[in-house]
């Protein structure tokens, strides 16, 4: 599709990646909702399954490429950070929910770190595509797991004063 065409559809830059973004944020809605329903018991077991597709949805440039130029214009332009910012602020509310039925009781300061780490290693997935395409998946998708498995299970240590 042309530059042309697609303004045929969007008003400017900022529509295009308003729709990019709440894409985006319907289908982690539509993964949530769907852990959801799963019985507490299952819940782990569930979500590590899915990271082999979360490895190859992050780790496709084409995709990397994508986020890395919204993310490059939300640093620039202020109306396209709050965009940014407002899906981020959902998909950590998202994280919360699910925090909190794998480790009911834990401390919320500790819990809001550990998915801010989860974050910062999908995230962090766009620059390796980028960076290190070649990888071995199946290698990273073991080790990941084992790091996903601690993250959500590990009790927390006492928050230093």
């Amino acid at each position: 599709m042309s530059v042309g065409v697609i303004y045929r559809y969007f008003a400017n830059k900022e529509a295009i990646i308003e729709a990019i973004v709440a894409n985006d944020l319907a289908e982690m809605r539509a993964k949530f909702a769907e852990w959801e329903t799963l019985p507490d018991d299952a819940l782990l077991d569930t979500l590590l399954d899915t990271l082999e597709m979360a490895v190859e949805h992050k780790y496709t440039v084409d995709n990397a490429a994508l986020a890395l130029e919204v993310l490059a214009e939300a640093a620039r332009n202020p109306r396209v950070a709050a965009i940014v910012e407002n899906a981020d602020t959902q998909e950590r509310e998202l994280g919360r929910s699910l925090c909190r039925r794998l480790m009911p009781g834990g401390d919320a300061v500790q819990m809001a770190a550990r998915g801010e780490i989860i974050g910062m290693i999908f995230d962090g997935m766009m620059i390796r595509a980028v960076s290190n395409p070649a990888i071995d998946r199946k290698a990273l998708l073991a080790d990941l797991r084992n790091v996903m498995r601690v993250l959500f299970t590990l009790p927390a240590e006492p928050q230093a004063v």
